[in-house]
């Protein structure tokens, strides 16, 4: 039995963090609907790169879902979400704070017909605040949070470390909350903010920074540390060495044969000459004779791969996390882990493929459904 098993989650959200944080209860066992406008849907569903008539994009973020199409604008929306939302247990949403107010759905509407419920608003900068209203990507957000001012060269991040960030801090909230209301009986607010999921990532960066003014690119772990760095190989490859502590900074010197720099880990004042000499050593040879002598060290050094190979690491393919299917297309399970179980990699719904069997779940009566399809409140795919 899968932890959220019996759980019921709807999903009003689009493109990353919303798709991310429901596919993990559903990776838990949480039966999620993702409702989804019939002006296009998610429009993740439409975005590059594509393997036939399908987004990989979305593919990767929303399987394991159903679809229902709904028109929320449509004079009867409102009422059928609110009906759905009465026999859920989850609502998670991405709009814009009090976005869902005029339709009446927002939380304070929906816990009069379901005290139970446990609903989530999933912002850019929270549901308050003089932000609360303003556009923003996870870019602007991961500025904002200081993690771009405290690269040695500010540019957009590696991956989407707000969107993810607020992903788990989603799925964290939801389950704290579902977990005192097994205590309590009743639901609550999750008000998730991606501008603030962002700022645990920079939490020893910014209190080095706000306690010493040190410079950007000069700290600890961005690069002021020539034994906390990234180097060129001779054949163009980076590579990464994070030999914080001395005792891999020990192994690493004994590795490449240079017992006269011991004394150098912890010495700021040689960290600039350090860093010009370990370079100019990690150039004299490939990536993979790197690999070969330092490889089995125990001195934290990896050869960067491209992002394209990430699948191709042996670790993450011996748990199984993520890789390619026989048609090409990638998949990521969720990192939880419960008992050694890994989620079982379901279906992609297709737009609006589940709106009747949803409906008839959540105890609509054929007559409704009919009523509500001829009316296009809701459209099957």
């Amino acid at each position: 039995m899968l932890p959220l098993d019996g759980i019921r989650v709807l999903d009003l959200t689009r493109l990353l963090p919303g798709a991310v944080a429901t596919m993990m209860l559903a990776d838990l066992g949480a039966d999620v609907v993702k409702i989804e406008d019939p002006f296009g849907g998610d429009y993740s569903r439409w975005m590059q790169p594509r393997i036939g008539e399908s987004s990989v994009f979305f593919n990767v973020n929303n399987r394991s879902k159903r679809s229902v199409i709904l028109n929320l604008k449509h004079a009867d929306g409102p009422a059928t979400l609110r009906r759905l939302a009465a026999r859920c247990d989850v609502l998670i949403e991405s709009y814009r704070p009090a976005t869902l107010n005029k339709f009446g759905c927002d939380y304070d509407s929906l816990r009069v017909v379901n005290p139970k419920l446990v609903f989530c608003g999933l912002s850019g900068w929270g549901a308050d605040g003089p932000l609360a209203q303003q556009a923003g990507h996870d870019l602007n957000y991961v500025a904002v949070g200081g993690l771009t001012g405290a690269m040695q060269f500010p540019q957009p991040m590696g991956g989407q470390i707000a969107d993810m960030g607020g992903a788990y801090i989603a799925v964290a909230g939801i389950l704290a909350a579902l977990l005192r209301r097994e205590r309590t009986g009743i639901g609550g607010f999750v008000d998730t903010s991606l501008a603030e999921s962002a700022l645990p990532f920079n939490i020893y960066n910014w209190t080095e920074a706000a306690t010493t003014g040190i410079q950007a690119g000069q700290g600890h772990l961005t690069g002021g540390l020539a034994y906390y760095r990234v180097y060129t190989a001779q054949d163009g490859v980076s590579v990464a060495l994070a030999a914080l502590e001395e005792k891999f900074w020990r192994n690493f010197c004994a590795g490449v044969g240079r017992p006269d720099w011991l004394g150098f880990h912890g010495r700021p004042e040689v960290q600039s000459t350090l860093q010009s000499e370990l370079s100019a050593m990690f150039a004299t040879r490939t990536a993979a004779e790197w690999e070969a002598l330092l490889g089995s060290a125990d001195c934290c050094f990896t050869v960067i791969p491209p992002t394209s190979e990430a699948h191709n690491n042996t670790q993450f393919q011996s748990r199984g996390l993520l890789g390619l299917t026989a048609d090409g297309q990638p998949f990521m399970r969720s990192p939880i882990r419960i008992d050694g179980e890994l989620p079982v990699l379901g279906a992609v719904p297709g737009y609006g493929e589940h709106t009747r069997s949803v409906l008839i779940d959540y105890g609509f009566s054929a007559e409704e459904i009919s009523n509500l399809i001829e009316s296009a409140c809701v459209k099957v795919g």
